[in-house]
């Protein structure tokens, strides 16, 4: 009896291989990316990346300041899924849009798009040049709309740029089912203004708060106005800017709003 219950040990334990073996080429293969869908603010240094995801569809906000955006966009986007639909380059500092050129070099993108009235720099200078076909220039209203995601830019909406190119970024109006989320860029108190005197935006559930948390954005009154329960700092540990600034800092806590840091939380995911 003793050869036969060792052969049916073998076969047990084969057949459990084959089924571990066929359930992840399953997962490989055949099985759908979750429909749930999420945001993710990205660690990625001193800069900002946001990334909004349902399904194999993506949008990201800003693409960072180097290569580290290849290594988090893997932890979410399907294996392969090698498009990203739409991506926004909020303004043209590098610690926004560097990322872009390994994203170019590695993914097949949709949609760039970006507010070229005030957006200059010889790195997108080479963008236009190369990648023109995709580019779509914010000089009107733009919305996106995908299941349960939807997006419109609310600033800026005319040409009238600033001396401080962190004036003139863009700013989102996000809701994934009926969360709100406001990505401000590194908009300041300028465009804070605009937007609160002009009634474009009013109570948010989660604001990524302008300018890395620095003390130039998020004043006490637009916070009072649009009143967030979380606030985002996206930003690198100990960078030489001080951001987030405790005067920010302060007006959080005033307001008991919850604030996360990317450098002390790691990627921050909502899911919805």
């Amino acid at each position: 009896m003793k050869p036969t219950i060792s052969i049916l040990k073998s076969i047990a334990k084969n057949f459990i291989l084959i089924l571990a073996l066929v359930f992840a080429i399953y997962r490989l293969f055949v099985m759908q990316p979750s429909a749930t869908p999420f945001v993710a603010f990205l660690n990625i240094g001193q800069g900002d990346a946001t990334l909004i995801q349902q399904d194999s569809f993506q949008m990201l906000v800003d693409t960072g300041p180097d290569t580290s955006i290849l290594f988090e966009l893997p932890k979410y986007m399907p294996w392969n899924d090698r498009t990203i639909e739409v991506i926004v380059l909020t303004h043209s500092h590098d610690d926004h849009i560097q990322g872009l050129f390994s994203i170019l070099n590695n993914y097949r993108v949709g949609t760039i798009v970006y507010a070229s009235q005030c957006f200059e720099s010889k790195d997108f200078e080479y963008v236009k040049t190369n990648y023109n076909d995709i580019l779509y220039d914010l000089n009107e209203d733009w919305k996106l709309t995908y299941d349960d995601i939807s997006a419109s830019a609310i600033y800026p909406l005319d040409i009238n740029c600033h001396q401080n190119v962190n004036e003139d970024s863009i700013v989102l109006d996000v809701k994934i089912k009926e969360t709100k989320i406001l990505l401000m860029g590194d908009a300041g108190y300028e465009a804070e203004e605009y937007l609160l005197e002009n009634n474009l935006v009013n109570q948010v559930d989660i604001l990524k708060a302008g300018h890395h948390c620095s003390r130039s954005a998020t004043s006490d009154m637009f916070l009072s106005e649009i009143f967030p329960s979380i606030a985002i700092c996206s930003c690198g540990t100990d960078n030489t800017f001080g951001h987030p600034h405790g005067e920010t800092i302060n007006i959080f806590k005033k307001y008991n709003v919850q604030h996360l840091v990317t450098y002390q939380e790691g990627n921050i995911v909502f899911a919805f």
